[in-house]
């Protein structure tokens, strides 16, 4: 009996609509992600899994290499949640027919077999190419969409070249699984090739590998596939070749090194058995090249697409939506981010990186003097706001391009709440909560130049910081609350670090660098202040710390290639995070401020813009890794249980987190 979940909201957000059937990894149900409406296959992990802490830990491990993954027959994973009670995988959903709806239907010809043998030999090399096995390979988890791709699932549970086989995650039948599986030796890809060969063998002869149907005791399933003898294929369907038939016994071997080891070898030989070339064989279930499954097609009832929640005339105000907000005190600041234009731009160039200190360029006496002459009106003072009970941090404000233009949107860190909170016609982008929670100091161009601006939720008002000094970005709070700094091209010079109160007044220029400054952030302990700056390259920054007087500079970063324009301070001043690599494969690194060594914390995906929780535990960060699409992502400090946080079309990017 399935678990009682059905119609259940995981987590507020995953709503739970029926259940499929059993597959190897778990209790396959489809679900609903209510915030973006996309529909998702959710897998529940049987309670013996979801309570066993070292199965979960390992889960979420290969997790963060898995989610990495993309190739067109092979389904995207979006990792591994939990909840007090129970642990689920979610993957994209694929909407059609599993292979098993085909094979209900008989056996296939040898041309609408090869069909399948080439996408899942593709789906299969894919992963074994990143030295992964599949290891779950069945006819439930394989589906075919509405254009006849065929798309293979389940990598969730897949486990590194050379592994032994771990625990099982359900109580699936042992259907198809290699004989090495079964006695605990390790493995290599021609396990997954012995589980191919055996669902090959179902399609062309309507059968198991015993002549019949399976064996309900998985004892009757092991002893067939220990010791026994497969009759061959064409002796139970003449029309299937007879050098086909003795390829797919070939790879159906006991001993893995007398078997097909790879997928190119089967599907190569296969190919030639059946006298075509593997470039004639078709990706997908046409009318002609398969005709079972296109008629399953023809009679499926596919679901409507998801409706997309976007602004509209109809959208209540910004007073309306801001009132709706609930205010907390946030311990320390966050710090901007470079734009997502950094992030896409980033150049693919080595270079060595070395501590150096750059030379001192004399600072003008900082002029005093209020940016707004007489009709200056200074924003309320800060007011001390109920601490948050939530001890990782409650919000999580982010620029989200909508449209024409950069907004910005707040999100709780469980992924509810999604608001918008801008909707101007001028782009917005580093936001950063001031000290007390209750304001979001940000910057705009709705007045010409980039300029810094204050919005107040409990007021439901916006106030100008800064007025024509340039253009400002990357701005950030000293710890308390009096200053911000920020970096600012006042003239057609490089892009230089200033300051100014958190009033306003008195913005002053404290370090001109000999190259541009994209990013700033002021340490937690007060002493420091890091930022990003050119070196000459394009697209590419070194990371550096000064006084907060602009003096003493010294650079942080060393060995590493390709440097974005975005950094962040760990609540004790030990760290700061970058994010760095080649265009198109940037990471997250954890750079040491004491020594500057590094350590990579995601591996794959494209990341950008982390940001930590308060209390440290915890990073937010974006990512590029569904799709090219921009979305934020939680994971824990050091790079383990990557959740995705948001899901929309447009991109979502720079985060900061407060209580």
């Amino acid at each position: 009996m399935p678990s009682p979940i059905t119609g259940k909201t995981l987590l507020n957000q995953y709503r739970v609509e029926e259940y499929i059937t059993l597959t190897s990894l778990g209790e396959l149900y489809h679900a609903t992600d209510e915030r973006s409406g996309r529909s998702l296959a959710l897998t529940l992990l049987a309670k013996t899994i979801s309570d066993n802490a070292e199965v979960i830990k390992d889960l979420e491990a290969e997790a963060v290499k898995l989610q990495g993954f993309s190739h067109p027959n092979l389904t995207k994973y979006l990792g591994v949640y939990q909840t007090p009670t129970l642990a689920f995988l979610l993957e994209e959903w694929v909407d059609g027919p599993s292979l098993n709806n085909v094979l209900e239907k008989g056996p296939v010809s040898v041309g609408e077999a090869l069909t399948y043998a080439k996408a899942i030999c593709h789906a299969l090399d894919a992963l074994h190419k990143q030295y992964y096995l599949h290891l779950n390979l069945a006819p439930e988890l394989i589906r075919v969409n509405q254009r006849g791709e065929i798309i293979v699932g389940g990598i969730a549970d897949a486990h590194p070249l050379g592994a032994k086989a771990a625990s099982k995650l359900s109580n699936y039948p042992q259907t198809y699984t290699s004989p090495e599986q079964l006695k605990s030796q390790p493995l290599d890809t021609a396990a997954d090739t012995y589980a191919l060969a055996v669902i090959l063998y179902e399609l062309i002869t309507g059968t198991w590998i015993n002549g019949k149907r399976a064996p309900k005791s998985n004892d009757a399933i092991r002893k067939i596939h220990l010791d026994g003898s497969p009759p061959t294929p064409i002796s139970l369907n003449q029309e299937i070749p007879d050098h086909f038939s003795r390829m797919i016994l070939w790879a159906l071997r006991k001993n893995p090194g007398d078997r097909l080891k790879t997928t190119t070898e089967l599907l190569s030989a296969l190919a030639l058995a059946a006298h075509v070339a593997v470039d004639e064989i078709p990706l997908q279930a046409t009318p002609t090249t398969a005709p079972i499954t296109s008629s399953i097609l023809g009679k499926w009832q596919f679901l409507p697409p998801p409706k997309l929640k976007l602004l509209s005339a109809d959208t209540p105000p910004l007073e309306d939506r801001l009132a709706s907000l609930t205010v907390s005190k946030k311990k320390r600041t966050r710090i901007g981010i470079a734009p997502i234009l950094l992030f896409i731009l980033s150049a693919v160039l080595f270079s060595f990186f070395w501590f150096v200190r750059p030379a001192e360029i004399s600072i003008a006496t900082p002029q005093q003097f209020t940016p707004f002459a007489s009709d200056y009106t200074p924003p309320p003072t800060f007011t001390p706001l109920p601490k948050s009970t939530d001890p990782h941090g409650g919000r999580i404000a982010f620029t989200c391009t909508r449209g024409d233009f950069n907004q910005l949107c707040m999100i709780n860190r469980d992924g509810s709440g999604l608001s918008q909170l801008t909707d101007m016609q001028a782009s917005n982008y580093y936001p950063v909560f001031t000290p007390d929670g209750g304001s979001l100091l940000f910057s705009s161009n709705r007045n010409g130049s980039f300029d810094l601006y204050l919005l107040f939720f409990s007021e439901k008002q916006l106030f100008q910081i800064t007025k024509n000094i340039g253009n400002v970005v990357s701005p950030d709070y000293s710890p308390d609350g009096r200053r911000i700094v920020f970096a600012n091209r006042a003239s057609d010079g490089p892009t230089s670090i200033w300051m100014v109160n958190a009033d306003g007044l008195n913005p002053h220029l404290v370090y001109a660098g000999p190259n541009t400054v994209v990013a700033t952030s002021w340490s937690p302990d007060g002493e420091k202040i890091a930022y990003a700056m050119s070196v000459g390259v394009p697209q590419e920054y070194e990371i550096f710390i000064m006084d907060t007087d602009g003096k003493n500079h010294l650079r942080l970063s060393q060995g590493l290639r390709g440097i974005g324009g975005s950094i962040d301070w760990s609540p004790d001043s030990k760290y700061l995070l970058i994010y760095a690599g080649p265009f198109g494969d940037k990471d997250i690194f954890k750079l040491e401020a004491g020594t500057g060594n590094y350590a990579r914390l995601t591996d794959g995906g494209n990341n950008a813009g982390a940001s930590y929780s308060p209390d440290g535990l915890y990073i937010v960060f974006n990512s590029l890794r569904n799709d090219d699409q921009a979305d934020l992502y939680i994971m824990r400090a050091d790079g383990t249980n990557q959740i995705q946080l948001t899901n929309h079309p447009e991109p979502d990017w720079d985060p900061q987190w407060t209580e």
